[in-house]
């Protein structure tokens, strides 16, 4: 099976209220839908920044190939 990198950036409101912008890592299959890119993100963005609540997020759908 081949893995893919996804691009994706997620908006995280820290608990002391700042707006930030965090750029996991998400990696999976070729063809992952939206949603499932989008949930991988935010578990990778909510793991650096803890406490954390996922304000909105994007993604490409266009893995490159690893």
């Amino acid at each position: 099976m081949t893995t893919h990198r996804y691009d994706a950036e997620v908006n995280v409101r820290t608990k002391s209220g700042d707006l930030i912008t965090v750029y996991p890592d998400t990696f999976g299959p070729a063809g992952m839908t939206a949603q499932q890119i989008h949930a991988a993100a935010h578990k990778a963005a909510l793991a650096e920044v803890r406490g954390g609540t996922v304000e909105g997020s994007n993604v490409s759908t266009t893995g490159q190939k690893r």
